[in-house]
């Protein structure tokens, strides 16, 4: 979390500006809250400390921050606006959707980047960036549809 603050602060002084305490509290619930939070998610769990805290500040907040090229934004089918924000380079680049509950969850895979690589070199491309997002049902949403076999008729 300190990086991330301190890289923000630095980027704000350099821009004539200031940490505010609002800024400073939508930094440090960003780095609090598990990977992939929407800007509404931060507000929520912020505005616990500061109830004066507006929803359009952490907008403003994290697209800064995407400017800054210290958060990066992931947008997933069928969330409509509501963009996730991860730290920069923080997490995998490779994501599962559940359709069911919204979980996201990271994965690493080799095969993505060596398709990258391969796509690049025969094609005369550079690649810079690789991302893959699987849609479906986590394991337990999965388990919960499952059909109850046996019992009674």
């Amino acid at each position: 979390m300190t990086d991330l603050l301190d890289r923000a602060r630095a980027r704000v002084r350099a821009a004539g500006g200031r940490m505010t305490g609002q800024r400073r509290l939508i930094l440090e619930t960003l780095t609090a809250l598990p990977a992939h939070p929407t800007a509404e998610e931060v507000h929520a769990r912020a505005a616990r400390r500061d109830s004066a805290l507006n929803l359009s500040t952490v907008y403003r907040t994290l697209h800064w921050l995407e400017a800054e090229g210290l958060v990066e934004p992931r947008r997933f089918r069928g969330h409509g606006r509501h963009d996730h924000f991860d730290l920069a380079g923080a997490h995998g680049q490779h994501h599962f959707l559940c359709t069911k509950c919204q979980r996201v969850l990271e994965f690493d895979e080799p095969q993505v980047e060596a398709v990258a690589r391969g796509y690049a070199r025969r094609h005369a491309v550079k690649v810079h960036e690789a991302s893959l997002v699987l849609y479906g049902l986590c394991a337990e949403c999965a388990a919960r549809r499952a059909p109850v076999r046996g019992g009674s008729a």
